[in-house]
């Protein structure tokens, strides 16, 4: 037959695996355990001298978020990894610009139990952030904004006079007095200062190999052999059975001589 001709009976989409080339064996990735967890993050963070002051946070996001190793121990995996902070802020200057700040390169590390791991098994991490907020001191005008409160006090109260001579000596160089009267201070002074809160998600699983064979149909077993039946004689058509021969007479007893008298 033509070699052509032969392909031609050939069907594609038939899988002959197995069939044609015997049982093969490949290596599959088995998960021996997943599990997740949550990692709290509170960073302090502070603007540098060749920045502005801060007059009111605009936004605080992560960017940047990776993981670097991840290294198996007896039920436990170890997930290290580094993230990125950026704020974004108005500055504390006449004409208010715009103004960014990075934290780079932060480290974080959480242990996840799985449990099944063990040392030198092959894992997989992912991380991901669940959450991202910001939080700076009462006495600043970025805290104010944040609140969404009053940035001049009608009055000053009694109590509250105290207060604002610390806030006065301890408010920094480029805290300009703003609202009336002189208590005004405590709610007008511009920060470098600020601290953000990050929650991180991380899921974890620690996998095995194992090797499966395929295309390999185990024998069927064999089945119990049957009993044969006996043959039943066929007998001639016509043919009585021939007759049973007469049994043999018993052969008579001996006789045995009288005894003698006397």
């Amino acid at each position: 037959m033509d070699k052509k001709i032969t392909r031609a009976f050939i069907n594609p989409n038939k899988c002959v695996l197995g069939v044609e080339t015997g049982p093969q064996s490949i290596v599959v990735r088995e998960v021996i355990g997943e599990r997740r967890t949550q990692k709290v993050l509170d960073i302090q963070v502070r603007v540098p001298e060749r920045k502005p002051a801060i007059e009111q946070i605009i936004d605080v996001f992560v960017k940047n978020l990776k993981i670097l190793h991840i290294d198996v121990i007896s039920d436990r995996i170890i997930v290290r990894g580094e993230l990125e902070v950026k704020a974004i802020y108005v500055a504390d200057l006449p004409n208010q610009p715009v103004h960014a700040m990075e934290v780079k390169n932060y480290k974080f590390s959480q242990e996840v139990d799985v449990p099944g791991a063990r040392r030198g098994m092959d894992a997989d991490a992912s991380v991901s952030v669940e959450f991202v907020d910001y939080n700076v001191s009462e006495f600043t005008r970025a805290f104010k904004y944040k609140n969404f409160e009053h940035m001049c006090q009608p009055e000053c109260e009694d109590d509250y006079e105290d207060e604002c001579e610390l806030a006065v000596e301890d408010c920094e160089p480029e805290c300009e007095p703003e609202c009336e009267p002189e208590c005004a201070p405590v709610s007008a002074c511009a920060t470098r200062d600020f601290s953000v809160s990050v929650v991180l998600s991380i899921t974890a699983k620690v996998m095995a190999d194992r090797e499966v064979i395929i295309g390999y149909m185990p024998p069927a077993p064999m089945p119990m052999p049957m009993p044969m039946p006996m043959p039943t004689p066929i007998l001639p058509i016509n043919e009585a059975p021939a007759p049973k021969p007469a049994p043999k007479p018993a052969a008579p007893k001996p006789k045995l001589p009288p005894k003698p008298k006397g």
